[in-house]
């Protein structure tokens, strides 16, 4: 399935603010519900490869993917997106944040997280108020605060 991503709006049908008994009507999929950390409430759409992250009143806040997942910015499948051509094309960002396992372009509402450098593990794309935290297995905790 292909998902098109409009910065800091939506990604296709799933609009970040969204309600969760809203997002939940979008899909003929039930998720998988947990919470990430103690904190982190999350549907997972197996089938779909994405994953939707809640604040505490279950208003969507970011949207993660991963394969099957074909997310696209601009025509980009960022994806399949190698971690060199990503950090060339988002850097302009002034406050953009690149480590050895990622990136986050807070001026487009996205980042990757990297295993190969030859092309992404997840995507996210999120809100421009949100506070997102990560964790991977393997990765530390980050937590993220963004402002519009």
């Amino acid at each position: 399935m292909n998902f098109l991503i409009t910065p800091h709006a939506d990604v296709g049908a799933v609009q970040f603010g969204m309600v969760r008994s809203v997002i939940h009507t979008l899909f003929v999929e039930a998720p998988e519900q947990f919470f990430r950390g103690d904190t982190e409430d999350t549907d997972y759409y197996l089938s779909h490869g994405l994953f939707v992250l809640y604040d505490a009143a279950e208003i969507c806040v970011a949207l993660e993917f991963t394969r099957p997942a074909r997310v696209l910015l601009d025509g980009i499948a960022l994806l399949e997106l190698p971690k060199k051509e990503a950090v060339a094309r988002f850097k302009a960002d002034p406050n953009f944040e690149q480590d050895a396992s990622g990136y986050t372009c807070y001026q487009l509402g996205i980042g990757a997280y990297y295993e190969r450098p030859k092309q992404a593990e997840t995507v996210i794309a999120f809100w421009g108020c949100a506070r997102v935290r990560t964790e991977i297995p393997g990765r530390p905790l980050r937590v993220l605060e963004f402002s519009a």
